[in-house]
């Protein structure tokens, strides 16, 4: 299937689509497909530019309150196992 025979059933799909739900859900796809994606975290999901920026922030005060932990603490847990 060449992608105008994709771009047309996903619009038929969207044209019939009742659920409000689904239709946040697309939207809310639409808005991370927009922006400039810089990063995936671990669960895979993409990461703009700003929530990027946010995370390092977020973990510099972690790591400055001492809440973090090491590779040598995971170690041991896991010998622990």
């Amino acid at each position: 299937m060449d992608i105008a025979l994709k771009k047309l059933e996903l619009l038929d799909w969207l044209l019939h689509i009742n659920d409000e739900t689904k239709l946040k859900k697309v939207m809310a796809l639409k808005s991370i497909l927009d922006q400039e994606v810089v990063s995936y975290v671990v669960s895979s999901y993409p990461v703009d530019k700003e929530e990027y920026i946010q995370m390092v922030k977020e973990a510099d005060e972690r790591i400055s309150s001492g809440k973090y932990t090491t590779m040598e603490d995971l170690e041991k847990e896991m010998e622990s196992w």
